[in-house]
């Protein structure tokens, strides 16, 4: 008898092994599940840019990460969400005391500049202001998003200055999304 009890204690032992591996892998699968939903909830964001308004830099299909920074500086460029409801990306071009202008020729002035457009296709050589009402200075928590492609960006001159809280995160990497 004592020969026919060691290999069933045996198979018990390799059973109990099985069930602890799997309830440890169970656990520790759960555990990164919740560390990457926790990390690209509250610290970084994925996005893929809808439009070209950022073109050169970044084009339409690209990929971008983004990270919630607890300050935002001009020239940062982040993943915003205007009143539509839609994801865009822009470049912060104004903060918190900057004067926000327009000329008698309807161009967009930051702190009585003329804001340049690289340009392109050879229709402006300057930012026009667009339809929105965004003159004055710049209040806490507001900030003045201009896409780099000024000639056709949907930007704060198409929906306003932004607020802190509209602003999903800043990028710090592009993936670039292109056919074959």
């Amino acid at each position: 008898m004592g020969s026919g009890e060691k290999p069933e204690a045996d198979i018990q032992r390799k059973t109990r092994l099985i069930k602890q591996l799997k309830q440890d892998a169970f656990i520790k699968t759960a555990v990164f599940i919740a560390a990457a939903v926790m990390t690209f909830t509250f610290i970084f964001g994925i996005a893929i840019v809808p439009t070209n308004d950022m073109f050169p830099a970044v084009h339409e299909g690209d990929m971008v990460i983004y990270f919630r920074p607890g300050r935002l500086v001009d020239t940062d460029v982040v993943i915003y969400e205007p009143p539509d409801g839609s994801m865009q990306i822009g470049r912060i071009e104004g903060t918190c005391g900057e004067v926000v202008g327009k000329t008698e020729g309807g161009l967009l002035t930051i702190n009585g500049n003329i804001q340049p457009v690289q340009e392109r296709s050879g229709l402006f050589h300057e930012t026009h202001a667009g339809n929105r009402d965004i003159y004055g200075e710049i209040k806490q928590d507001e900030f003045l998003i201009l896409g780099d492609s000024r000639e056709t960006a949907a930007d704060s001159r198409t929906y306003g200055l932004m607020e802190r809280k509209a602003i999903k995160g800043k990028v710090f990497t592009i993936i670039r999304r292109r056919p074959l």
